[in-house]
């Protein structure tokens, strides 16, 4: 008899939290609370995604907890892996631009 394993996760059912106020100004905390809810929301656990996403649980805790001391590159893995995007927008919104420069060249 040839059965096929799947691998089964043990452990607690994941509860949704609610998405946090995003029109306000950033924070690690917003950022963190964000990902949280959009976690939960899918339903995931938090070791399935550090398995699939390579990084440690631990890791994954403190960026939902809002660490300022992770990588940007694991946030940012997180954040791709959970449908999350960044928008930067500049707080000088009359920034000159030097004359020869396109705005279509970013720098």
């Amino acid at each position: 008899m040839n059965q096929k394993s799947t691998k089964q996760t043990l452990g607690r059912v994941v509860k949704g939290t609610e998405m946090p106020d995003l029109t306000r100004d950033f924070s690690p905390e917003q950022l963190a609370k964000a990902i949280t809810a959009k976690r939960t929301a899918m339903k995931l656990k938090l070791v399935d995604v550090a398995e699939a996403l390579a990084i440690s649980k631990p890791t994954l805790v403190k960026i939902e907890k809002g660490d300022i001391n992770v990588k940007l590159s694991n946030i940012l893995k997180v954040m791709e892996y959970l449908g999350l995007t960044f928008s930067i927008i500049s707080d000088n919104l009359t920034q000159n631009h030097t004359e020869g420069t396109s705005d279509d060249e970013w720098y």
